[in-house]
């Protein structure tokens, strides 16, 4: 059995706010309803943040998944932030937002949990337990290091770093992508199948994140160049008890990458060629593994340099890290931090800094 999760985020850092409107018609609306009216079940992991500004229609229809056993919702933090970079006290606090927000919107108390941006630390775990969560999703290529503990001694290299020249820009784009498939070919066959255990302050079941398996699936479904649902089925059919997509809801639709678009259409494309059963996140099974998972994230090199390393960055964390009430949730939202985030949506972050310096309340 495979699964698939998709995280919706109506802050996210590279799309213009005037733009929410179009997201939901091209991405949230015909995925959600595609998948429903298909009777393929997939978990959702949308913020608080966004369920309270999505139109009802569409609430109501995710309410009917829900209602249909089609429909596993998926918590995570109010206003997707990075909870390493987190107060324990702001860490839970946007835990319990997210939740209480899930529970008077949609009815339903999440028992799987989204890190954002897989950002992970070992203490983390034990809030969600004390939160009433069972299980997370943590990354997996983050997984297949966790005994490298230490980054200042022994970093982390990227698994396909040729991949990610070529989405850059960087050198000979072509060539680097060609290089880059030979490489993330490599890295899906190091996917392993099944849950894990993590040790941590209090041990919890995760559900491994592939990024590579993601990335396979996103370029067989767009048609890149030597790509296609085909070709990737071949490489992945042989996974089994994985999650086959779990990232974006904005990339089929909405969002492209170097020019290429994914639909929900190609997706159900890969679904045929597999011709696998789809289960709810939580029916797979475990691996029978048991792990510490150091502190960590989904990027690249697997750190949180991305949302600490950069000036602006660096001044967000620290503005906000003594900040109470509810200009904070929109200070620690990571997507004003982001990979690259748009100036509004940074500015949305110092807005609310500001605001509770003037001891102003309520939202930005």
């Amino acid at each position: 059995m495979r699964a698939l999760v998709f995280h919706g985020n109506l802050q996210y850092a590279e799309i213009p706010k005037a733009e929410i409107p179009k997201v939901i018609e091209k991405a949230y609306y015909p995925v959600i309803n595609t998948l429903i009216s298909k009777e393929i079940p997939f978990g959702l992991n949308l913020t608080g943040y966004t369920l309270e500004i999505l139109p009802q229609d569409l609430i109501s229809l995710i309410k009917e998944g829900i209602a249909s056993g089609l429909i596993e919702v998926i918590g995570t933090s109010y206003t997707h932030a990075i909870l390493p970079l987190l107060p324990l006290d702001r860490v839970e606090a946007q835990i319990q937002r997210d939740k209480e927000v899930k529970e008077t919107r949609l009815e339903v108390s999440p028992k799987g949990f989204w890190l954002p941006e897989l950002a992970y630390d070992p203490i983390i775990p034990a809030i969600l337990k004390d939160n009433g969560y069972e299980y997370l999703f943590a990354d997996g290529e983050a997984m297949l290091f966790s005994n490298h503990l230490n980054s200042a001694i022994k970093p982390i290299k990227p698994l396909y770093p040729h991949l990610i020249k070529a989405q850059r820009g960087e050198g000979l784009v072509y060539i680097n992508y060609l290089l880059g498939l030979r490489e993330l070919k490599k890295a899906v066959g190091m996917a392993f199948s099944g849950k894990v255990t993590l040790e941590a302050v209090k041990e919890i079941e995760a559900i491994p994140v592939w990024v590579a398996v993601n990335t396979a699936v996103m370029l067989g479904i767009g048609y890149f160049p030597l790509m296609n649902p085909r070709k990737v089925a071949r490489w992945i059919k042989d996974k089994e008890e994985i999650l086959l997509y779990g990232t974006d809801i904005e990339f089929l639709g909405y969002r492209d990458i170097a020019g290429y678009k994914m639909s929900v259409k190609g997706l159900l494309e890969l679904l045929k060629e597999l011709n696998t059963e789809i289960t709810l996140p939580s029916k797979l099974k475990h691996s029978g593994k048991k792990l510490y998972l150091r502190t960590s994230s989904w990027a690249p090199d697997k750190s949180l340099k991305i949302w600490t390393e950069d000036e602006g960055n660096a001044r967000l964390n620290m503005l906000s890290w003594s900040l109470k009430g509810e200009l904070a949730f929109f200070a620690e939202n990571s997507d004003a931090r982001g990979w690259e985030p748009l100036p509004e949506r940074r500015l949305d972050a110092f807005k609310a800094i500001y605001k509770a310096w003037r001891g102003g309340d309520g939202e930005y």
